[in-house]
């Protein structure tokens, strides 16, 4: 992920259905990361560089034994369709992408809507 200093306010989303759709169909503020309702180790953190241009998202491993926070994946959600990025999100959830050649420890900043309130990329 390229904006360790950026704080994301994570959205729990009801199922991958409906984050695929949020992610394909949407454009977002460069604050906003998603999880689905059952599986919150897993956090999708927009990583693009402004709200007007491509959509890119960090996946991200939380609850690491060792604390540490893993990005997992890196998917530029612009490029896909729906289909294509269910397939994704239910890869993840599945625990497929957790041992990635792609993986790395990570530096994130994650609150609650409570404790982010508004900020500079809030649209």
């Amino acid at each position: 992920m390229m904006h360790t200093q950026r704080k994301w306010c994570v959205t729990e989303i009801e199922s991958a259905e409906e984050l695929a759709r949020l992610l394909t169909e949407q454009t977002w503020g460069c604050c906003h990361a998603f999880c689905v309702k059952g599986t919150p180790q897993y956090v999708w953190v927009n990583d693009s560089t402004s709200s007007d241009r491509l959509q890119e998202y960090g996946v991200i491993k939380l609850n690491n034994p060792d604390g540490v926070i893993t990005q997992i994946e890196s998917i530029t959600t612009s490029w896909c369709n729906y289909s294509e990025m269910l397939q994704f999100i239910n890869r993840t959830l599945a625990g497929k992408d957790d041992n990635s050649y792609f993986s790395g420890e990570v530096v994130a900043i994650l609150q609650t809507p409570q404790e982010h309130g508004r900020c500079q990329h809030c649209a």
